[in-house]
């Protein structure tokens, strides 16, 4: 199967400073995995999912993520990160990257926790 990001429509939402597409997608595709585009310009709430693992690839652009309570470190495009699952993290930056999840993304999983500022 064939996914063209440029035929994906881009989704927006309010109060974040990113757009994002979803290429693969559990109600589309497979309850296994899921892949969204994303381009951010600015700081990620910190945030915990306790029911997938989360890679992400940083396809281009730098960053800062902070993973649990580890230091922060500096991300560039052909870097990746891996967040457990049930492991708070946080991140920010103008970056164009691919998040993955395993199991796929499911809506309600994300929740926010205790905010912070990394530097951007």
């Amino acid at each position: 199967m064939l996914i063209r990001l440029q035929d994906r429509p881009e989704i927006r939402e309010e109060g974040y400073p990113l757009v994002m597409k979803t290429a693969v997608n559990r109600a589309e595709h497979s309850p296994d995995i899921s892949v969204t585009w994303v381009k951010i310009w600015g700081h990620h709430q910190r945030m915990v999912c306790d029911v997938s693992d989360r890679p992400y690839y940083i396809i281009d652009g730098q960053g800062t993520f902070q993973v649990g309570e580890g230091e922060p470190f500096a991300v560039s495009g052909g870097d990746l990160v891996y967040i457990p699952r049930g492991v708070p993290y946080e991140f920010s930056g103008q970056m164009t990257y691919l998040v993955m999840n395993g199991p796929a993304f499911l809506p309600g999983s994300d929740r926010v926790v205790e905010e912070r500022r990394l530097p951007e």
